[in-house]
C-alpha cells in the first residue's frame, strides 16, 4: 500500500467472535453508549479491522458512537468472519452461493445481537445489504427502526447491478495481471484514501480469488415481497450524485414501506462520502425523536396533508409522482442554496395546485413529490396546469400516474399502484405527463387526448404495462 496508513480508532473497540445458528464464526465490535444500532456495511468493503484505516469510514463510526451504541459485524465469508459452507464457489442446486441467502445472512445479525444481550436495536444497512436488512426487519420484532442508505429491495434491477457486473470483469483482469483495478474508489474517495480502500476491498474479498466475484451471487437477492411487511419507522437516504442514480430505487422503497421517510442528500455514496451532517441529522430525527431536525425547514422530507389523505378513505384513487429532471445538473448550475430554493418553489407550486384540484401531497421527495387524487380528471388537470406553468422555467418536471386501490396507513400510501406510478414517471421525458392504462380508462368520454406509447416492461413487474402520454 503506497498511501500513508492513517488509522483512527476507539479505545473500547475490541474485535470479538460469535457463532451463528448454522455454525459460522462472525467477527464483530461495539463502541459508544445509548440506543444500539447494528450497521451492515456495503458487502465488498467490510473488514472489522482494516475499515479503520479509511478516515471517512472510521470517523463516521466515531461520530455515530457519540450518540449511539454502534455495533458492526463482518458478513459471513467476508473480512474477518468465518468461511461459508463449502467455501466460496460452493453453490446450491439453484446456482446461488451456498449459505448466502438473505435469510441466512440474517443469522449473522441474530448471533451478534444475542452475544451482546441486545433485545431491541435499530438496523442500518448500506447499499447491497439493504435486502438483508429489509427481510430481517420484516421478520424480527427486535428491530425498532430501519435505516437504508443508497439501498434497494432488488439487487438485479438496482442502480448498483451494472457496477457489480463490471467489477466482476475487472476482478478477473486483476487476477490475471496481478494488480489492483478498483477505479470506483478514485471517483468517490479523497485521493489519500484510495490506497486504503483498495487494500480494504482486496482483504474483504480475499477468499473469493479464483471464483466468481462475490457480488454476482448477490444479484439473486430480492426483498421486494417484504417491503409491505416492514412496520417499524424507516429512514431511506439517497445520495444525489453522478456516481449513484438511486432515486428510482429509493422511491420504490419509500412507496413500499408504510410511513417511511425519504431524505435526498448531496455527495458521492453511502454515509461516509455523502453529506454527513444531513445524514446524521436525519438519523437523529428518526432515532432520537428530534422534531426540529425532522422539520421541513431542516430539509427532511416529511408527510403532509394527512387530513386530506384520510378523507380518501377507500376505493380507487390516482397516485401521482412528479420528478425534477436532471436534478444533479440543476445542483451543479445553481449551487446548493440556489438549487434548494428553486426546488422548494417547485414543491410549493405542486402543493398549491394539488390542493386546488382536491389532491393531497403525501410526501415531498427532495426533487419530486408523491400525491394522491380521488378523481382522475382532477389529477390530469393538476398535471396539465403544472406543466403549462413550468414550460418556460429553467426547471422541468416529468409526471407519471397510475390508478388503483392503494394501501393506506398512518397518512401514507403504498402497494403495487404506488410502484407502478413511480415506474410510469420514470418513463416520462422532460415536460411530459405519462399515465397508465387504468388512468386512461377512467377518462373515457372526457376531453383529454392521449398518445399511445405502447407496452413498457416496467422494472419489478413481470407483465408489460401500456403507457399513454397526455397532450398538454
Amino acid at each position: 500500500m503506497s498511501g500513508v496508513d492513517v488509522r483512527l480508532d476507539h479505545p473500547d473497540r475490541d474485535i470479538r467472535f460469535t457463532k451463528t445458528e448454522d455454525g459460522i464464526d462472525v467477527a464483530f465490535w461495539e463502541i459508544g453508549e445509548g440506543k444500539p444500532v447494528i450497521i451492515l456495511n456495503n458487502f465488498g468493503i467490510s473488514h472489522a479491522e482494516l475499515e479503520w484505516t479509511v478516515p471517512s469510514i472510521a470517523s463516521f463510526y466515531m461520530e455515530m458512537a457519540r450518540r449511539y451504541r454502534v455495533i458492526r459485524c463482518d458478513p459471513r465469508g467476508i473480512g474477518l468472519s468465518g468461511e461459508l459452507p463449502g467455501g466460496w464457489g460452493a453453490t446450491t442446486p439453484s446456482g446461488v452461493q451456498a449459505g448466502m441467502s438473505t435469510h441466512e445472512m440474517g443469522f449473522d445479525i441474530s448471533a451478534v445481537a444475542s452475544a451482546l444481550g441486545v433485545d431491541s436495536f435499530a438496523l442500518m444497512a448500506t447499499s447491497i445489504q439493504g435486502p438483508v436488512a429489509i427481510e430481517y426487519a420484516a421478520k424480527h420484532l427486535e428491530v425498532s427502526e430501519l435505516i437504508l442508505c443508497d439501498s434497494f429491495a432488488t439487487v438485479a434491477t438496482s442502480w448498483i447491478a451494472p457496477t457489480l457486473r463490471t467489477q466482476a470483469a475487472i476482478s478477473k483482469i486483476e487476477e490475471r495481471e496481478g494488480g489492483p483495478v478498483f477505479t470506483i474508489w478514485e471517483r468517490i474517495a479523497a485521493p489519500d484514501e484510495v490506497d486504503q480502500l483498495v487494500n480494504l476491498t482486496r482483504a474483504s474479498d480475499s477468499r473469493t480469488q479464483g471464483v466468481d466475484y462475490p457480488g454476482l451471487s448477490q444479484l439473486e437477492w430480492d426483498a421486494k415481497a417484504f417491503l409491505a411487511e416492514v412496520s417499524v419507522p424507516t429512514l431511506i437516504v439517497s445520495s444525489r450524485s453522478d456516481l449513484v442514480d438511486g432515486l428510482p430505487d429509493a422511491r420504490q422503497l419509500a412507496a413500499g414501506i408504510s410511513g417511511s421517510q425519504l431524505r435526498i442528500v448531496d455527495g458521492g455514496f453511502a454515509p461516509y462520502w455523502s453529506d454527513r451532517p444531513a445524514t446524521l441529522e436525519a438519523i437523529d430525527a428518526l432515532l432520537l425523536g428530534d422534531t426540529q431536525s425532522g422539520s421541513a425547514e431542516a430539509g427532511l422530507d416529511t408527510v403532509v396533508s394527512t387530513d386530506m389523505v384520510e378523507a380518501m378513505s377507500g376505493g380507487v384513487s390516482v397516485i401521482v409522482f412528479t420528478d425534477l429532471v436532471d436534478s444533479t445538473k440543476v445542483l451543479d448550475r445553481l449551487g446548493d442554496e440556489g438549487a434548494r430554493t428553486a426546488m422548494r418553489s417547485v414543491e410549493e407550486l405542486v402543493s398549491e395546485r394539488a390542493e386546488a384540484h382536491s389532491g393531497a401531497v403525501i410526501k415531498q421527495l427532495g426533487d419530486g413529490s408523491l400525491l394522491e387524487f380521488a378523481s382522475a380528471s382532477n389529477a390530469i388537470e393538476f398535471a396539465r396546469k403544472i406543466q403549462i406553468e413550468m414550460q418556460d422555467s429553467q426547471l422541468q418536471l416529468r409526471i407519471g400516474m397510475a390508478a388503483g386501490e392503494p394501501i393506506r396507513e398512518a397518512g401514507d400510501v403504498h402497494g403495487a399502484v404506488v410502484v407502478v406510478a413511480s415506474r410510469v414517471c420514470d418513463a416520462a421525458g422532460p415536460g411530459e405527463v405519462m399515465v397508465s392504462e387504468g388512468v386512461r380508462q377512467l377518462l373515457v368520454g372526457k376531453q383529454s387526448i392521449f398518445q399511445d406509447q405502447g407496452e413498457h416492461a416496467l422494472k419489478g413487474f413481470d407483465d408489460p404495462i401500456r403507457i399513454w402520454q397526455l397532450e398538454t
